[in-house]
């Protein structure tokens, strides 16, 4: 990553200087074409394939996880579409004599070719970047999903998305049906073809290797007098010659094998092979470099090159899954099959949502595709009567444990071939039906909840959800859009989503992903809080969702907010500190590189162990401090169990230490007149008023009632929280003589209080007397700008 924009940024500077910056580019980049091309004419294609295959894609011993940091394969799949446009246009001209190419030759033109074709990789995009319209609000995202397109591969597992791609497409009897009817084989047949040709592609590679090393060993064996046995001399370096740039037929593999090695059969095989096998046309060399860099990659749903009617190869497999799905979409389209599918689609992604959502919140009531009612009009909206609203529209989940309420809408719908390609009408139309439309969705339920208390539910009738007071939106998405759902801060300023409603936009698979790696679910509505946090999309970047969620486990993904503003929503706090301020304005947007690697050995070892063979250790977040305390609310099944968890996590290490010690401080020093202690934490680290808390130990001394104690305490909180203007707040109790946890009595009410609390408003002690913020961030930033929040506290 830094190597790129290294050379872009001197290509930059090379060209600023001319008069015309953008001709000056294309005429450079022109002449590498023409260059590069005038070189590799001499080679053979599919053995020069081979031959980059070897070279630029890492490798592994079966069962281990090869790791590199190179783009291989956009550099196998960019050579492989010039060469072959280079052989149409020599053949068009008459052809040149392969046969005269020496040996090692083409390895030497490959150990060069890299960084030539990465050349030709960054002319191209500079090319873009200089001929972007700047006054188009979609050109960054444009250049995102360019840029995604040319250098990543999968970036979701591919034996998820393999899984999920058959259960898609073959899923279904009368979607199966169809495709075998219509094209002669099945999503089934056609992974199973692409994956032979890899694996067979392998078996003839490890078969040159260990020929060579056979005869190697035989002519060493041979030696007599000091020297080896010519013709097993002139054997071994022939299979040394084989291996790294082997014949035409050595690098392919025979329709016949691939249909022997699947058990399909010949006639299935080459109907998937006329289907996937790639098709140039006319285009030529610099066509085909346009193409591929501005997100057009041919190889994307015909990843098979044909070398002629019998012989076949794969560049390599990280675009097999891909290819089966959009293929066969693409077909299904024109079939009488698609709305069927197309219902089949949705209704996987809805039960893998409710799946995943059921691991990390345990016990919340679910609703699945329901339909409820909205205002028709304006006038309708007026009335605030749910009773007297007439438009009946869907939900896809609403998902509510006590206090908190999750509304989830499911996009199925896939980018097309022209948003891949950097058309940014065509953009703002997928990401609309994609992205907007789910968020204004799940925003019109949410506006619903919040504005008449509750929603009048088809085969229910009205539900009340007045008590809730926390709502979060998220929509999944059966694509893998990573640079598209983490890029937030340009879909607000491209107009495709609303500051003040940012749903988490997450892809099935990350959030399967997401929902085996919590292990409590306090986390998972810890991560809510923050990645919908709109200055959180803001201050970080990531190129994948994972990426966010793992530096949410190291780091907090914290932002510290405006003391200002965190002012205005908690006036009983004192003014900002010149250190707060600084502290608040020394914040820079931060790029998140991969940090998947721990995670890539977890998913790549937790199916393999055994033999031997160990899981690696899945990647968590640190034991917090108070996890015993949320476990323990969680196993209560105490009102707001999951609120409050998620509150008690979000504190700083060190103020997570000092809760979970708050009750053994308490329990140290009673009271000497006998009466029980209060500790009473606010968390406002927000500025939201909304969403703060106000957090208060007790302890219960001996011979006290109990139901009094609760009584009184439960009236401390309420009045407490009124006074503080706070909406929500919890007790928790310990008792004296055994120190054990007693109760924890959660309070959401707002609104008035009755004649009786109202009145003992005066004996508490002034809001002004809480002098310090506590900021619920979570552990240190990396780059040591911020410190740990110091709790304010008060005893009455």
């Amino acid at each position: 990553m830094v190597d790129t924009w290294g050379a872009l940024e001197a290509l930059l500077e090379q060209f600023a200087a001319a008069g015309e910056p953008v001709e000056a580019i294309s005429a450079a980049f022109d002449e590498a074409v023409a260059e590069f091309v005038q070189k590799l004419q001499r080679f053979d294609a599919i053995r020069l394939i081979e031959v980059a295959r070897l070279a630029f894609l890492p490798f592994a011993p079966e069962g281990a996880m090869p790791v590199t940091p190179d783009a291989g394969a956009a550099h196998v799949e960019l050579l492989a579409l010039i060469a072959l446009a280079s052989q149409q246009d020599e053949a068009a001209a008459g052809g040149l004599d392969h046969d005269a190419v020496e040996e090692q030759e083409m390895s030497h033109f490959i150990s060069e070719a890299q960084e030539q074709i990465v050349a030709l990789l960054h002319l191209a995009q500079l090319r873009s970047f200089a001929t972007v319209d700047r006054t188009n609000k979609l050109a960054l995202m444009s250049l995102l999903i360019q840029g995604a397109e040319v250098w990543i591969r999968n970036p979701s597992y591919p034996e998820m998305v393999e899984a999920t791609n058959l259960a898609l497409l073959d899923g279904d009897p009368l979607v199966r049906t169809a495709l075998n009817a219509e094209l002669g084989f099945d999503a089934t047949d056609a992974l199973a073809v692409l994956d032979a040709c890899h694996h067979l592609q392998q078996v003839n590679m490890n078969g040159r290797m260990e020929a060579m090393a056979t005869a190697a060993e035989s002519a060493m064996a041979s030696t007599r007098d000091g020297e080896p046995d010519p013709e097993l001399t002139e054997r071994a370096r022939s299979g040394f010659v084989s291996l790294f740039e082997p014949s035409a037929d050595e690098a392919t593999v025979a329709i016949a094998d691939v249909a022997a090695h699947t058990g399909i059969t010949e006639e299935r095989v080459r109907a998937v092979v006329g289907r996937f096998s790639l098709a140039l046309g006319t285009t030529t060399p610099a066509e085909a470099i346009d193409k591929f860099t501005a997100g057009n990659n041919p190889l994307r749903m015909r990843p098979l090159i044909a070398s002629d009617g019998a012989r076949i190869m794969l560049p390599h497999p990280a675009l097999s899954v891909v290819a089966v799905r959009e293929n066969l979409e693409e077909h299904l389209k024109t079939s009488s099959a698609w709305n069927t599918y197309a219902k089949h689609r949705g209704d996987l992604l809805e039960s893998r949502t409710r799946a995943a959502l059921g691991r990390v919140l345990p016990g919340a009531h679910y609703r699945d595709a329901f339909e409820y009612f909205v205002p028709a009009n304006d006038a309708e909206e007026k009335t605030a009567d749910p009773a007297k609203y007439t438009k009946r529209v869907e939900g896809d989940h609403l998902v509510v444990l006590d206090d908190v309420a999750i509304i989830v809408e499911d996009k199925a719908v896939a980018l097309s071939a022209l948003s891949r390609g950097g058309k940014t009408t065509r953009i703002r139309t997928d990401l609309t039906g994609i992205i907007t439309k789910a968020a204004e969705q799940a925003g019109r339920m949410r506006d619903g909840i919040e504005r008449d208390g509750g929603l009048r539910i088809g085969g229910e009738g009205w539900v009340d959800f007045s008590h809730i007071r926390e709502i979060h939106t998220v929509t999944v998405s059966l694509d893998d859009l990573s640079t598209v759902m983490t890029a937030t801060a340009e879909l607000v300023r491209a107009g495709l989503l609303s500051l003040d409603s940012i749903p988490w936009t997450v892809s099935l698979h990350d959030l399967e992903l997401i929902t085996e790696l919590v292990a409590r679910p306090a986390e998972f509505l810890l991560y809510l809080r923050r990645r919908r946090n709109p200055d959180v999309t803001v201050m970080f970047n990531a190129p994948d969702e994972l990426d966010l969620f793992l530096y949410f486990f190291e780091a907090g993904l914290w932002v510290e907010p405006d003391p200002a503003r965190v002012r205005t929503a908690f006036p009983f706090m004192p003014e900002p500190t010149t250190a707060e301020l600084r502290r608040y304005r020394a914040q820079e947007p931060v790029f998140l590189s991969s940090r998947t690697d721990a995670l890539d050995q977890w998913y790549y070892t937790k199916n393999r162990a055994g033999d031997g063979q160990e899981a690696a250790p899945k990647p968590a977040m640190t034991v917090p401090p108070v996890a015993p305390l949320i476990d323990e609310l969680q196993s209560r099944n105490v009102t707001g169990w999951l609120s409050i968890g998620a509150t008690l996590l979000s504190g700083a290490t060190t103020t997570q230490h000092q809760f979970s010690r708050n009750g053994d401080d308490l329990l140290n020093s009673p009271s000497p007149g006998g009466n029980g202690r209060r500790l009473t934490v606010p968390a406002t680290g927000s500025v939201d008023p909304a969403e703060g808390w106000l957090l208060v130990w007790a302890t219960r001394p001996a011979g006290k009632d109990p139901l009094s104690e609760e009584k009184s305490l439960r009236d401390y909180l309420r009045t407490k929280k009124h006074q503080l203007g706070i909406p929500r707040g919890v007790v928790f109790l310990y008792d004296e003589p055994t120190r054990d946890l007693v109760g924890a009595y959660y309070d959401g009410h707002i609104g008035p209080l009755d004649a009786v609390l109202t009145a003992s408003l005066k004996s508490l002690r002034a809001a002004s007397d809480f002098q310090n913020r506590l900021h619920p961030n979570a552990k240190r930033s990396p780059r040591g700008t911020r410190r740990a929040p110091r709790a304010s506290a008060t005893r009455k």
